[in-house]
């Protein structure tokens, strides 16, 4: 692909300086401006002072389809910000989409991703003509996603697991590595899968599928932060690009919720304590939500109310499954190396959509590389990580499958409380306890690493710090309960 070509001169068509001043009403700052027929490409230029987390500004494309065409965001610390992209016929720069200039009304915003104080910008779109003989562009913007499985669908004998990222950046937004040099990495760390989150965009699809399938690997999923200004989410597996633009009063998270799962992806909340990031919106209903980053590798002591959070959805009967991220934006630093925290998810099919399967079913493990399985048992009955096992007059069996390579201490959680808790020393072993007494709850099952500190009393540490690793649920039910997960009989 060519790099698009700034040298050429072109005509302004939109050229604006002003000091955003509060209040302001909405969320985004849109321009329409009209792009004239024969325009090869458009440039956009936006250029302000960044006050981290009280003044933050990030510029979007869209088409006169309503097709997004591009964006950029502006990672980093505090200060002057010169933030540049292109969109052409032939090429476009990481996080827009090149294709076809169709004439007509585009619309230039100004996302309002921080604006707490008063702040000036300047703001500009340029139009380049055509190279003379190009053929006609065709009027219709497009969206569909260009991502196959990396490798054709592989049916096992028996379920197999899968363990990769499902959250991670690219230069396609506020990265700082190329795509192949994820994907390479990603082998590298012995990956089965690979979802690369990129905020906005889905340029980074294309790029994702080409590099995964060079290589031979891993499975990669079309995939989109959901970047909103009341807290952030994943949309995995989708098949066409949807209008992340979900904070103005003509449409919502909940609308761009069930237009995923039409598309038979997933939606996920990303980092829900993560300060401004944090997840507030209350136009998703958490039925709604598949999955919940519970880990994410920078969150820290955030991580520990995001698993207190699950465990009171969980409670709350909804079979929500545990995810982790990285998070990663630059492969270079130690803090965020891939690898740090991984999501296990257990597979009927080494495929995409065997993938998409494990998750939606919730049969997941959130692991530092420690490996972990539960299954109940109860009068021949049996249900594994993420289904509902029926109760009968007898007890209920705890079956744990484990490996580790240092002392930890183990912990059964029954309804989000402490059942059990015993130590256990590196190997690879089996441990069974009975519930002789169970009722209808929710069992699931971590690991930590034991502590030598004085301080942690018989060993019980269990935080974000000790945490090595957590199942989903298993969750029991009375015979006359409604459930939508049935364990084998």
């Amino acid at each position: 692909m060519t790099a698009p070509s700034a040298d050429r001169p072109g005509t302004v068509l939109l050229d604006v300086a002003d000091v955003l001043r509060q209040p302001l009403a909405g969320e985004y700052l849109d321009r329409v401006v009209v792009v004239p027929a024969g325009t090869g490409e458009l440039r956009v230029e936006l250029d302000y002072d960044k006050v981290t987390d009280r003044f933050q500004l990030y510029a979007a494309l869209i088409d006169p389809n309503g097709v997004f065409r591009g964006h950029v965001q502006c990672p980093g610390g505090p200060g002057p910000r010169e933030l540049r992209f292109t969109v052409g016929e032939r090429s476009a720069s990481p996080g827009a989409i090149a294709g076809p200039i169709p004439a007509g009304s585009w619309t230039l915003r100004i996302d309002l991703d921080r604006f707490r104080e008063d702040g000036a910008y300047a703001l500009r779109l340029i139009a380049v003509p055509g190279e003379p003989g190009a053929p006609a562009p065709d009027a219709e913007g497009r969206t569909e996603a260009s991502v196959a499985p990396a490798s054709g669908a592989e049916p096992a004998s028996a379920p197999s697991w899968l363990r990769g990222e499902l959250h991670c950046h690219s230069v396609h937004s506020d990265g700082r590595d190329g795509v192949d040099a994820i994907v390479a990495e990603a082998r590298h760390r012995g990956f089965d899968f690979l979802a690369l989150s990129d905020h906005f965009t889905w340029s980074h699809w294309g790029p994702l599928a080409e590099a995964a399938n060079a290589a031979g690997g891993p499975i990669v999923l079309p995939s989109i932060e959901v970047t909103t200004h009341r807290g952030h989410g994943n949309a995995h597996g989708l098949r066409e690009w949807v209008d992340v633009y979900v904070d103005g009063p003509e449409r919502g998270a909940g609308e761009l919720v069930r237009e995923v799962h039409a598309q038979g992806g997933l939606f996920g909340v990303n980092h829900p304590f993560s300060g401004q990031q944090a997840w507030r919106r209350a136009d998703v209903p958490w039925a709604e939500v598949d999955l919940l980053e519970v880990v994410n590798q920078g969150q820290d002591a955030n991580n520990d109310a995001a698993i207190g959070l699950w465990d009171r959805l969980l409670a709350e009967g909804h079979d929500i499954a545990p995810v982790a991220g990285t998070d990663c934006h630059e492969l270079g630093d130690p803090a965020q190396r891939l690898g740090q925290v991984v999501t296990a998810v257990r597979v009927a099919e080494r495929s995409a959509e065997g993938l998409l399967d494990g998750l939606r079913r919730a049969a997941t493990v959130v692991t530092r590389g420690a490996e972990l399985e539960l299954r109940l048992r109860s009068e021949g009955r049996e249900a594994g990580l993420g289904e509902h096992l029926e109760l009968g007059a007898g007890p209920v069996e705890l079956e744990i499958d484990f490996r580790i390579d240092m002392p930890c201490a183990l912990f059964v959680l029954r309804d989000g409380l402490m059942w059990f808790q015993g130590d256990v020393e590196p190997a690879e072993s089996r441990l069974v306890v009975v519930d002789e007494e169970p009722v209808a709850a929710v069992y699931r099952v971590e690991l930590h690493r034991r502590s030598d500190d004085p301080r942690h009393w018989a060993s019980a540490w269990r935080s974000h710090e000790s945490f090595e690793a957590l199942t989903s649920f298993v969750r029991t039910v009375h015979r006359t309960t409604s459930h939508t997960h049935e364990g084998e009989s």
